[in-house]
């Protein structure tokens, strides 16, 4: 319980970064717009992640999923940023 709950927060907080800095260098709009867009959003994807940590079975099955997803976004934020 304890490793899913860690999972859903720690990851979950890395995910919703990341979605969020993916978003705002994707998306053509002003620097205000972009950080009101990234309040908004950051939240609600952290909370549904942390809800979903815990619709699996066990902490590992947790922890390599929700690594499996920030995996990706993660290496996008890198090629986005490197670009830039």
């Amino acid at each position: 319980m304890w490793s899913r709950t860690f999972a859903g927060f720690l990851l979950g907080l890395l995910i919703s970064v990341s979605v969020v800095l993916n978003l705002n260098l994707l998306l053509p709009i002003k620097e205000d717009t972009m950080l009101l867009i990234g309040l908004l959003c950051a939240f609600p994807i952290w909370a549904g992640i942390q809800v979903w940590a815990y619709s699996f079975t066990s902490a590992k099955k947790a922890w390599l999923k929700l690594t499996m997803v920030l995996t990706p976004s993660a290496l996008l934020n890198l090629l986005l940023l490197s670009l830039r």
